[in-house]
């Protein structure tokens, strides 16, 4: 069984950084950069399976979140090909399938079934909340001129088998990625920084790494990218403009709020499987930031792979960039009023 280790961040904090330092490592598995796993944290997916299976069971709200579990697994799950015009309108771009030996779908629905074992064809009236007007106004039609009840069919779920059929789910996917050697797979912002004990308990051997940077370096890095180092997968057209659209850059009490928003929304844990660090931390104490992330995820295997992602020169740059603009209003403001959030060497 794979340790599987989520990066995360709260944008631009500096999680790639500790990505690719583990990536280096040759017992290592991860995606390329521009990958994100997200099967958790979006709408319809395992967290919010999670929370109406097994955090607050209920038969309406479990029934619609397995529909939509089931249409997201296709969504996100089918690899686009011009040649099959039906998965230009069916896929999202995701493509998860080519990920796990074309076996994503297949495992993912095999999930389903195990989830959903007893069903019962019965009146469902919950449906008509959230169809479409077009298929409401037909079903109310045909319901009339039938005389007939409209049937659906209702799962029923057990709570108590939830984390278990979710962590086999998991660990079986992931057995179809990497080499056989492989002991760890890196994710990146799959379970996120805000609550991350909720995914970690769905899934055995799981570990999370969450990164937080000074805010008025996250601010300073999109003043001017000349010195300061961007991470290939980064550099695409419009990259400098969704970032900055990211973090509220044109208007800084927007920036201020947004960050605030973003603390304030972390439940705090104690949860041993939950590591958080500093960026600063990372580079400025390297050796001993590394030991207490090799630590938490128990990696023991320490060769290196012969290509190398990780530079710490570069991320060097990335570090204290706010001393250049140290008198700019924003970055005067952002002191002030996020204080506590500042880097303190």
């Amino acid at each position: 069984m794979k340790k599987i280790v989520d990066v995360s961040g709260y944008g631009h904090s500096g999680k790639t950084a500790v990505s690719d330092f583990l990536k280096d490592y040759e017992s290592v598995f991860s995606f390329p950069s521009y990958v994100e796993f997200e099967l958790f944290r979006v709408q319809g997916g395992l967290l919010d399976l999670y929370l109406s299976i097994y955090f607050g069971w209920n038969l309406i709200r479990s029934r619609t979140r397995i529909n939509e579990f089931k249409k997201l697994v296709l969504r996100i799950g089918t690899v686009q090909n011009k040649f099959k015009p039906s998965t230009l309108w069916n896929a999202s771009g995701h493509g998860y399938n080519q990920f796990f030996n074309h076996k994503f779908i297949s495992i993912s629905e095999e999930f389903i079934e195990e989830l959903s074992k007893v069903r019962q064809e019965s009146f469902w009236p919950y449906d008509s909340l959230s169809d479409n007007k077009a298929k409401l106004f037909f079903d109310k039609i045909w319901s009339k001129l039938s005389g007939k009840l409209s049937l659906k069919t209702i799962y029923y779920t057990d709570r108590n088998h939830f984390t278990n059929l979710t962590s086999s789910y998991i660990h079986k996917l992931f057995s179809e990625v990497g080499d056989s050697n492989q002991t760890h797979v890196v994710l990146n912002n799959t379970f996120e920084p805000y609550n991350p004990s909720m995914s970690l308990e769905m899934v055995e051997n799981s570990f999370s790494i969450v990164v937080d940077r000074d805010p008025r370096d996250i601010f300073s890095s999109l003043i001017n990218a000349k010195d300061i180092f961007v991470p290939s997968f980064e550099k695409y057209k419009n990259a400098e403009e969704l970032k900055k659209r990211m973090v509220g850059f044109d208007n800084i009490d927007q920036f201020i709020a947004r960050f605030r928003i973003l603390k304030d929304n972390i439940i705090e844990e104690q949860n041993n499987r939950v590591l958080r660090i500093r960026y600063e931390d990372f580079i400025l104490n390297h050796e001993e930031t590394v030991g207490q992330i090799k630590n938490h995820i128990g990696l023991t295997n320490l060769s290196k792979k012969g290509s190398k992602s990780f530079n710490i020169e570069d991320s060097k740059k990335n570090v204290g960039i706010w001393k250049q603009y140290k008198d700019l209003p924003e970055i005067i403001k952002i002191e002030k009023e996020l204080a506590q959030y500042c880097y303190q060497q």
